[in-house]
């Protein structure tokens, strides 16, 4: 089932109010769908955002979107915060039907939200007003769809409203997409449409079908294999930016000593096989490199690259600390990234520094991490570097969440 097609589900069942996180580069995609799945039904459709004041009425012609002036509401007079968003008062009270898409709440309502009186003031009032919607609107054919590209919610409203968040396509849904568009030659056969979803995996649509009509300048669509190659070397700048990572196809490395860790990374290819999979034979939950600086942790990890032909994503661990409030954020839209490229080295480097402080955010980090090394299906190697093993909270340095554990001394490489 396609992400867009849970949101439909939730609007068929008419919830009054649904928060709905989406990454900025699909904002307009989305919109043109929702409106275009109201007008399928019947439904009216409407926008507000701060940058418009007034709600706007959307409609969809030839699957462009038009925007039109909504009578109906008149914006009331700014005196203080709270008017600012008198949409949500007017949409309690409204009689009509119809779908309203409100932009800009997210930041008045998250969980750390700055601790100054007049801000809380406003925070709370935002807050009981999204409560009083899902009540007063129940059965009335009034739906409020908060928007915005992260959905953080104070935990105590937050289980009083669904989330819906936007997932990575899978390739169905990217070729569906890409032939919807009209961006793939008309002479493509099913492997070629393939070829080229596949080089497109782990991206949003709106991003495959920007980063194409950068590929058609320079590259003849007539070959699909030159496309997917142009199409990936796209990909990956723009994963580096995003993530704040490295990402690299497999690389050329030479490796000598350390033969039974080599000898563990060909068995590790032979667990990707169809035929492994046919056994419920996994690969291990992760590996961790044990070693002082200079013994050749990162060279190892890109050597287990080589070996098994799967892409690898080099991550600073210690970096997310820096972002702050942010950085669980980060973590799990990386960590599903991940689950959609699937066969991929995922390999967090000095491992360790993330936790040296022993801090609250430190902790968070790692639970999210352990839970979704325990619970995943996806085909995804977890690598880490380790200096200093007393630095590692207890549940992350126990056997207990690595398949494997390597010890690297100086001189181990050659």
């Amino acid at each position: 089932m396609y992400s867009f097609q849970i949101l439909e589900g939730l609007i068929q069942e008419e919830y009054p109010l649904i928060a709905c996180e989406s990454p900025l580069q699909e904002r307009l995609r989305l919109l043109v769908h929702i409106t275009q799945f109201c007008q399928n039904n019947n439904r009216k459709c409407y926008l507000w955002n701060l940058g418009e004041e007034a709600i706007k009425e959307l409609t969809v012609e030839n699957s462009k979107l038009r925007i039109a002036e909504f009578k109906d509401y008149i914006p009331k007079p700014r005196y203080n915060k709270e008017d600012y968003f008198h949409v949500l008062s007017f949409w309690k009270e409204y009689q009509e039907s119809g779908v309203l898409i409100i932009e800009n709440v997210y930041p008045w309502i998250k969980e750390n939200r700055p601790k100054e009186t007049e801000f809380l003031l406003v925070s709370e009032w935002i807050k009981s007003s999204l409560i009083n919607i899902k009540h007063y609107n129940q059965n009335t054919g009034k739906i409020a769809l908060l928007l915005g590209a992260t959905a953080d919610i104070s935990s105590d409203i937050v289980a009083e409203i669904p989330i819906w968040k936007q997932d990575l396509p899978d390739v169905s849904e990217i070729i569906n997409s890409l032939t919807q568009a009209g961006i793939l030659p008309p002479e493509y056969t099913e492997i070629d449409a393939l070829t080229v979803a596949n080089a497109g995996m782990g991206l949003y649509i709106s991003d495959i079908l920007n980063l194409l009509k950068e590929v058609r300048k320079t590259t003849d669509f007539i070959n699909s294999e030159e496309v997917a190659i142009a199409l990936l070397k796209q990909k990956i700048q723009l994963l580096n930016r995003l993530y704040d990572i490295e990402f690299l196809p497999p690389p050329k490395v030479q490796l000598g000593g350390l033969e039974l860790m080599q000898e563990s990374f060909k068995k590790f290819k032979r667990l990707l096989t169809p035929r492994a999979k046919q056994y419920n034979l996994r690969v291990p939950k992760g590996i961790m490199l044990v070693g002082p600086p200079g013994t050749g942790k990162s060279h190892s990890a890109k050597a287990c690259s080589q070996n098994m032909g799967i892409p690898l994503i080099m991550v600073d661990w210690g970096n997310f600390r820096s972002f702050g409030n942010q950085a669980e954020i980060k973590l799990e839209r990386l960590l599903k990234l991940a689950d959609k490229l699937s066969q991929i080295i995922l390999y967090f480097d000095d491992f360790d520094k993330g936790f040296a402080g022993d801090d609250d955010l430190a902790k968070r980090l790692a639970g999210k991490l352990l839970t979704w090394m325990q619970e995943r299906t996806s085909e995804v190697l977890v690598i880490a570097s380790v200096n200093r093993m007393e630095w590692l909270p207890p549940e992350l340095g126990s056997p207990y969440p690595w398949g494997e554990k390597c010890t690297l001394k100086l001189g181990s490489l050659m």
